[in-house]
């Protein structure tokens, strides 16, 4: 029967995070603060001298909100991924790329790119920022802006805060788009729930449904379709929060 190799507790000398690693471990990258470091022989049961001021410089760190469980940590700015200290989740922190027809779940705080000829269906991809130039299916939450650049059709809802439509392309939403800012430089038809200014540019085309706090549309852009413009909208989702009408729950179960 073959032996489980047992693991040792080394500490992060930057951050002081404990982590187990084989013990004839050399060298690892720190899972709090993404630091990389040597371990050479050197548990945490033996001393470990305190950093020398000066000679590391200090961590930047960002805070990571995890959809799965709706708590935030902190992570290194540097990491390319992370682990949910509540729930035990990972999360990528890398950008992601699409060149062809996938349909997977997707978790990253980097920057999501769906490329001219990929698509991608999942029912529910959470993303840093997000560039969309085939087609999406499902559900995407963003905590950073989404470009939009397809003339596809997508049965696809979107919460971001800043939404635009790039100049030249006419995507279709069968799903209501929220936001908190939409620009239009293209041609844009669907449904709109915007917190704050729907911009339709000069150029530009929406064909929409719209709730929107204000409208402005610039000489030569056009506006066609139902406007309701209120105080009160259908409110946008944060990293950290989900709109009561929005269909589901923000703290999926996978």
């Amino acid at each position: 029967m073959a032996r489980i190799p047992q693991k040792t507790p080394f500490r992060c000398p930057g951050c002081g995070f404990s982590q187990m690693e084989p013990p004839h471990l050399i060298s690892t990258y720190c899972r709090s603060c993404g630091g990389h470091y040597e371990v050479a022989g050197r548990a945490v049961s033996e001393p470990v001298l305190p950093p020398v001021p000066g000679l590391r410089p200090d961590v930047k760190k960002r805070s990571i909100f995890c959809h799965k469980c709706g708590t935030s940590h902190p992570a290194s700015s540097h990491a390319r991924s992370t682990l949910c200290p509540s729930c035990n989740a990972a999360i990528d922190l890398a950008d992601v790329t699409f060149h062809s027809p996938a349909s997977l779940h997707v978790d990253t705080r980097g920057k999501l790119l769906i490329g001219p000829d990929a698509s991608l269906s999942s029912s529910l991809t959470i993303c840093g920022s997000a560039h969309i130039q085939g087609r999406i299916i499902g559900r995407l939450v963003s905590e950073g802006e989404v470009r939009i650049g397809t003339n596809e059709v997508c049965a696809c809802h979107i919460a971001a805060p800043v939404i635009v439509i790039e100049k030249n392309r006419r995507p279709t939403f069968t799903h209501p788009l929220q936001t908190e800012r939409l620009v239009v430089f293209g041609c844009l038809t669907g449904i709109v729930h915007c917190r704050g200014v729907v911009h339709v540019r000069r150029g530009g085309r929406l064909e929409a449904e719209i709730h929107a706090k204000a409208v402005t549309v610039d000489k030569g852009g056009v506006l066609m379709g139902d406007c309701h413009v209120s105080g009160s909208t259908t409110p946008v989702p944060k990293s950290n929060e989900w709109p009561a009408s929005w269909p589901g729950s923000l703290c999926v179960a996978r």
